[in-house]
């Protein structure tokens, strides 16, 4: 039994790594109670899940704050033109639904679609402005475009990142009794999930790099 408690045990390994995720949530959280934040915070996340289990794995605080004042101002303006945008395309999605008519369907249809396109985007543009160093335009282009490139890595990334918030739509209820999941781990466990899912993504732009 004692090989178990082993430092270089599987089990240990294992609840080591929990830890690093559960210290990393509770980080994100704090980091995005300003809201504006939420950006900065979610690319310095992607910053430290990205370099876990690789020689680059370096301290967690150390990497998140690094991240976190390195790439503020870009990651900021991103995410609050996302959020307008975003805002806007779900203003014009209700008003044209009520229009009625075909031309009511059309112009909500492509008004929902725009919105698609944003949240992809947004699902994207952070983990790749934690990896690459470009323009802010450029890292939105690029992020849109990869995503369309890489359509299942990005729904999928777009889905982790979304299911908090629709589940809050849908039943507060459940939202609320899952309050500990939030708290504790899901944010940075979906990120580290999907560092996995989206570094084969990158990997054709980091070999170009």
């Amino acid at each position: 039994m004692q090989f178990l408690f082993s430092p270089d045990s599987k089990i240990m390994q294992f609840l080591s790594r929990l830890c690093d995720i559960a210290v990393l949530n509770l980080m994100f959280l704090l980091s995005c109670v300003p809201l504006v934040t939420i950006g900065a915070a979610s690319t310095a996340m992607y910053s430290v899940v990205f370099a876990m289990d690789t020689d680059k794995e370096g301290g967690l605080f150390s990497t998140y704050f690094r991240s976190f004042r390195k790439n503020f101002w870009q990651s900021t303006i991103i995410f609050l033109a996302l959020v307008l945008f975003g805002g806007a395309s779900c203003m014009n999605v209700l008003i044209f639904s009520r229009i009625g008519g075909w031309g009511g369907t059309v112009l909500s249809g492509l008004a929902l679609l725009v919105l698609l396109v944003i949240v992809l985007t947004a699902a994207m543009v952070f983990p790749m402005i934690s990896q690459f160093q470009n323009s802010t335009v450029a890292m939105v282009k690029n992020a849109f475009l990869l995503s369309l490139a890489k359509l299942p890595q990005s729904v999928a990334a777009a889905a982790g990142n979304s299911f908090p918030l629709l589940l809050a739509l849908i039943s507060p209820y459940a939202f609320v009794y899952l309050g500990l999941l939030w708290l504790f781990l899901y944010f940075s466990a979906i990120a580290y999930f999907l560092s996995r899912v989206l570094k084969k993504a990158f990997d054709p732009l980091i070999l170009q790099t």
